[in-house]
């Protein structure tokens, strides 16, 4: 990895942990935008990057610890690999004592853009639970109402589905900008398309169900949360992010 890429990825990684660190709405949500700007930016700004990419190989990072997984880790898997040049997939194992097998995300691609998606994939994880405590938290003060588990459990499952959706489409929106701004797609690598055929061909992959949206205006406030993040073009100065 050159010095120039380590600098960027360190820049990223100390956004992301003031994020972290404040829990700020509009901290945290900025986080995500600013991340990925400077991703794309350096893609397209460095010439050096660009002639090396045939040089790269394809990569693995594995993202979570083996566990049973929640279909929102998985979804929010879906969202990252979408924007950011990475597919995914379980890699599957037998904990001893649990008979049970347990999964964890893995990432393939490429090894700078592995890194990024996993930071993003932590920091959004983190984020998410973050709010929808908090919005369950809200729901149950202002209307006056004791838990109810059934409820709880609907107000998280609807407001993290309108979450993620609102994440991927400021993520779609932000990549079609780019491309239109740079001339630039946003593309999973040829070579990773090709591992990950080479890996599982034959094979079928493991499906999961989205639950229902059972509580509309909990989804309304996840997709608002999700999508709400206001920028400009000053967030692409790299020195305004050290």
């Amino acid at each position: 990895m050159t010095s120039r890429n380590e600098s960027i990825i360190q820049k990223i990684k100390g956004l992301l942990a003031i994020a972290n660190d404040h829990k700020n709405d509009e901290e945290c949500q900025t986080a995500f935008v600013m991340a990925q700007k400077l991703m794309i930016k350096y893609e397209i700004s460095s010439s050096e990057i660009l002639d090396q990419k045939s040089n790269e190989t394809v990569s693995k990072g594995q993202v979570t610890a083996h566990k049973t997984l929640f279909w929102w880790e998985r979804q929010l898997a879906n969202v990252i690999a979408d924007n950011f040049r990475v597919t995914w997939y379980y890699n599957s194992k037998t904990v001893e004592g649990e008979s049970k097998k347990k999964r964890a995300i893995i990432f393939l691609g490429y090894e700078n853009d592995i890194a990024l998606a996993k930071e993003m994939y932590i920091l959004a994880y983190e984020v998410l639970s973050f709010y929808v405590s908090q919005f369950v938290d809200e729901y149950y003060k202002v209307n006056l109402l004791q838990r109810e588990r059934s409820l709880t459990t609907e107000l998280k499952k609807s407001y993290i589905r309108g979450f993620l959706n609102g994440l991927n489409e400021k993520f779609e929106k932000q990549v079609k900008e780019m491309e239109q701004e740079y001339g630039l797609m946003v593309l999973l690598p040829t070579e990773v398309k090709q591992a990950y055929h080479e890996m599982f061909e034959g094979k079928n992959g493991l499906s999961f169900k989205l639950p229902p949206i059972e509580e509309v205006e909990a989804y309304q406030k996840g997709f608002h949360d999700g999508n709400k993040v206001d920028y400009t073009k000053t967030t692409l100065d790299e020195g305004s992010i050290v």
